[in-house]
């Protein structure tokens, strides 16, 4: 009975350490690039005094400050230069308790435990450590390396993540193409990982998905590529590129011939080809006959015009030596003059 008590009171003390741990150190994640509130806060004494608030990286056993608050303003003596104009506070929330640090365009190399120190005047001390997890990810890209009748190779790739990632190259169906390790990098100035792996295919599929997955947020990323039909089968890309190459072959042909009928010249005339003519001046000649014919003809009225008016005037002058011939044997062609004394 004792043994069982004993054991009881070890579980409940494990269990509020463990309560009292999670609680004391919270987890925050942020994606590389981006920016991130850690969590903070203090009870604000009567007289409205805002204590000195401190945070620090922690680094092995030792600590470096990325932001102190000190007599109602910002301290940069101690600052750490990596951390230089990337760190603020929320300054309308400190009075209200709120001391939770803002960083800006987080860095990979910002992954790490962070520590809130709150002093009071007083002297005493309020600590929260807030473990913060940067990751980094990125689109994969899936791409054929090489490709023939019989096969095709795949590759897919994951560039800078962090941390390293998950990747997984399935079919149309969802099964598995190859149960081999992916090749991971990591890349010594940026720290994250660069993840590659590559399959082969000898059965025919539609489609091919790379998935990527981050083992820690759960975060899935996938590529997919479609496969066309011709790689299936050597013959079905033989037949194919001859069944192209005849239809173009007799196509070409019928207009080639098309070309030469129409250019081969008529032998209707004796064998002597007939120049063609052109429409248009065909037209044009047409038109300008009919137009030398209407002038011609209303040159020749008005000259018997004025023959008739030349007759009728001199008759007024001389109306005893001039005699005018009966009109109806009268010809529009030419004008005859009368001398006077003659009849």
């Amino acid at each position: 009975m004792v043994i069982e008590i004993q054991f009881f009171t070890t579980l409940l003390c494990i269990t509020f350490f463990a309560l009292y741990l999670e609680r004391s150190r919270s987890k925050v994640v942020a994606f590389a690039g981006g920016n991130i509130i850690l969590p903070c806060s203090l009870n604000i004494p009567a007289d409205d005094d805002v204590p000195t608030v401190e945070w620090s990286k922690m680094v092995g056993l030792k600590s470096s400050i990325v932001f102190l608050y000190r007599d109602g303003c910002e301290t940069f003596e101690m600052k750490d230069l990596d951390f230089e104009y990337r760190t603020s506070l929320i300054m309308r929330d400190v009075k209200s308790g709120n001391v939770s640090l803002r960083i800006s365009g987080v860095k990979l190399s910002d992954n790490g435990t962070y520590r809130c120190l709150i002093i009071q005047k007083n002297g005493t001390k309020e600590e929260t450590k807030v473990e913060l997890v940067v990751a980094a990810v990125s689109d994969p890209r899936l791409s054929v390396v090489f490709a023939n009748s019989s096969r095709v190779t795949l590759e897919c790739a994951a560039l800078c993540w962090m941390p390293a990632p998950l990747m997984t190259i399935l079919d149309d169906e969802g099964n598995k193409l190859t149960d081999e390790e992916p090749k991971q990098e990591q890349d010594v100035t940026t720290r994250c990982y660069n993840t590659k792996q590559s399959v082969t295919l000898q059965e025919p599929t539609r489609r091919v998905v790379c998935r990527v997955k981050h083992p820690q947020l759960n975060h899935i990323r996938t590529a997919v590529i479609l496969l066309p039909a011709l790689w299936k089968g050597s013959s079905i890309t033989t037949t194919g590129i001859y069944v192209t190459l005849a239809i173009s072959v007799f196509f070409n042909t019928i207009f080639i011939l098309c070309l030469w009928l129409r250019k081969k010249p008529s032998n209707s005339d004796g064998g002597k080809p007939s120049p063609p003519k052109n429409k248009l001046d065909q037209t044009m000649t047409s038109d300008c006959g009919e137009t030398n014919s209407l002038l011609n003809q209303q040159s020749l009225t008005d000259n018997m015009q004025n023959c008739i008016l030349e007759e009728l005037n001199k008759e007024r002058r001389n109306p005893a030596t001039i005699q005018i011939q009966d009109t109806s044997s009268w010809k529009p062609a030419a004008c005859q003059h009368t001398q006077p004394g003659t009849s």
